[in-house]
């Protein structure tokens, strides 16, 4: 919440490996934007599911070899809404 509200109109996603397992959180203030459906497109890739509100949202996964792939996802996702 800290970083998140000291960048402004942003998107802050992190994800977090632990014992073999993903978790991933999001916290956006980008009208645009939903963090609940960025954080479960990143889980599907992981092979998890998850979801949330537009503003915060956390999902897990379980295949910690495709974190690269699902935050590349996420990227994607996000260039494509503000590019638009």
């Amino acid at each position: 919440d800290s970083l998140a509200d000291y960048l402004k109109d942003s998107l802050v996603m992190f994800a977090n490996i632990s014992n073999s397992k993903i978790v991933f959180v999001c916290k956006n203030q980008i009208k645009s934007l939903s963090a609940g459906k960025l954080v479960k497109e990143a889980a599907i890739v992981c092979g998890g599911n998850g979801g949330g509100r537009d503003d915060f949202a956390s999902a897990g996964g379980k295949d910690v070899s495709k974190v690269e792939e699902a935050l590349n996802r996420v990227i994607e996702l996000v260039k494509g809404v503000l590019n638009n």
